[in-house]
């Protein structure tokens, strides 16, 4: 008989065990790309803007033996489920864009394995496009101190095309052989043990999870201690949502059927029996209660309100870190209510209570008479399937609560006449300024056939016949390198601007009116 989850001692035989691989890297290059031609199935083209929004965990064979990999989102707010993600993996493959290079997000990937001290295996994706530089990727690793082994380091690379499949195999089997020298044991017979990797709420299943074995394993009927929480693994399938008996080290699974929403990142143990949970949970320490949330205190700023809804967990950790970082010193920032699940009726009524409440839903679904309900009732929507939409749709709101002591004055108008290259967010153009001026450091908009496109852009360098110029006046034609999200085609006009101090230009206006006098 296996023992109690409370009191594994280990002492049977061990075996070698799957290894559970997490993918890292910058948005965009390649990460659940790479998975996709393991799995055969096409979860990139289903998550909105090619962006992985929650963590999943998949299964993979090769050559009759499994691999385990979490997939991890890529956008910066998810920086905390990344971090979490490595702390239970076994491996890494660090995603390098062959196009692009190390970005921030490659830093910040560095930064985690390192931290957690993960062997890991590079692998330096997207060789099939036209720009593709290995020998740059290489280098810019060495500088973050990552040397491959082709630079006379310890760490495998491997150069792959996603794609197209090219070295793909061999990706698996250097995971394979670092894996071997990692010496991975695990013990069968005893009950399981693992971690929550994301957790849900479904309308037709209810409250659901993924879970990873990391030891042991887990059979139909058992109990599992999730938290203080007791659970029955009745609701049992594998990754592909597939019904399933038991799962055993490294396997992902899924319950549904909870009591409570688990959090992501918390420990689970299983028991043979509820009264073996019971007695488990008695000798845990109380958890701390908490006092309540103070609606709607009286500030002399005023505070933005929101009620946050999200898919899954992880989602919603992610959003609330985000939205906390946009409080500034004029508006305050007050998250209400948090929860997963679809924004209802009972969300909006929770709202009426306070003035100047936002629900905001990130990947959920709101019913025109709900939505209806909140605009009768004078409260701001905003849904989104894409992070950093979302966030500036919230930062717009936050905005607009402020009383503007800042003015936009408009320097000058230019047009683009050539594109030269693009790097992510920087974009060197050449264009003749149509009236006006630009500026180094000054704002930008772009205008499109007579349309602004979303999102400002900043002027990082300015040149005139190939030389810095802090000024470019009408008439004269430059060469410019800008920060912007939007593309920047040939025919869009760039309107410049600064932000002035309203307090300054009223000082300045009474200046020039007393050099008057």
């Amino acid at each position: 008989m296996p023992k109690k989850g409370a009191e594994q001692k280990h002492n049977e035989p061990e075996v070698r065990r799957p290894p559970v691989v997490v993918v890292m890297g910058h948005i965009d290059h390649g990460k659940t790309t790479i998975l996709d031609w393991y799995r055969k199935s096409r979860v990139a083209a289903g998550e909105a803007g090619g962006i992985t929004q929650h963590v999943g965990a998949y299964e993979v064979e090769y050559h009759g033996k499994k691999l385990t990999f979490i997939d991890t989102p890529g956008h910066e707010a998810f920086s905390g489920i990344r971090s979490r993600g490595a702390k239970v993996a076994d491996l890494a493959i660090l995603v390098v864009a062959a196009d692009e290079g190390v970005k921030l997000q490659t830093k910040e990937a560095i930064a985690i394995i390192k931290k957690n001290e993960l062997p890991f295996v590079v692998a330096v994706n997207k060789i099939d496009r036209s720009d593709a530089n290995e020998e740059r990727v290489r280098s810019e690793l060495a500088a973050e101190d990552v040397l491959v082994e082709a630079y006379g380091g310890k760490v495998p690379s491997v150069a792959v095309s996603a794609k197209d499949g090219t070295h793909m195999d061999d990706l698996l089997e250097l995971l394979l052989l670092t894996a071997d020298l990692e010496d991975l044991a695990a013990h069968p017979n005893q009950m399981a043990e693992g971690v929550v990797v994301e957790a849900q709420m479904d309308p037709r299943r209810g409250t659901g999870a993924t879970f990873l074995i990391h030891d042991g394993t887990l059979r139909r009927g058992e109990f599992m201690v999730v938290g203080r929480a007791i659970e029955a693994a009745r609701i049992f399938e594998n990754f592909l949502g597939k019904s399933i008996n038991e799962a055993g080290p490294s396997a992902p699974v899924q319950l549904a059927g909870l009591s409570v929403l688990p959090s992501v990142g918390e420990r689970f143990r299983t028991f043979a029996n509820r009264k073996e949970a019971e007695e488990f949970v008695a000798t845990l320490p109380e958890e701390e209660v908490s006092a309540g949330r103070v609606v709607g205190k009286k500030s002399e700023r005023p505070v933005f309100h929101v009620i946050l809804k999200a898919d899954v967990v992880g989602s919603r950790e992610a959003l609330e870190e985000q939205i906390k970082k946009l409080e500034r010193e004029e508006v305050g920032i007050e998250i209400l209510q948090s929860g997963v699940g679809d924004i209802t009726e009972t969300d909006v009524k929770f709202a009426r209570a306070t003035e100047r409440v936002t629900i905001v839903g990130f990947k959920v679904k709101i019913d025109p008479s709900v939505r209806e309900l909140a605009e009768r009732s004078h409260m701001r929507v905003i849904t989104g399937t894409i992070i950093y939409e979302v966030l500036d749709a919230v930062r717009a709101v936050i905005t607009s609560m402020v009383e503007p002591d800042m003015v936009r004055v408009d320097l000058g108008r230019a047009k683009i006449l050539k594109c030269f290259k693009r790097e992510g967010a920087r974009q060197v153009v050449g264009g003749k300024v149509e009236e006006g001026v630009l500026r180094n450091g000054a704002q930008v908009e772009i205008v499109r056939n007579k349309r602004v496109l979303g999102g400002m852009g900043v002027i990082a360098e300015l040149q005139q016949n190939r030389q810095h110029a802090e000024e470019v006046r009408q008439g004269s034609e430059f060469g410019v390198l800008v920060d912007a999200r939007e593309t920047i085609q040939a025919g869009d006009i760039l309107v410049c601007f600064v932000e002035e101090s309203t307090k300054r230009l009223k000082a300045a206006a009474q200046e020039e009116l007393a050099v008057a006098a």
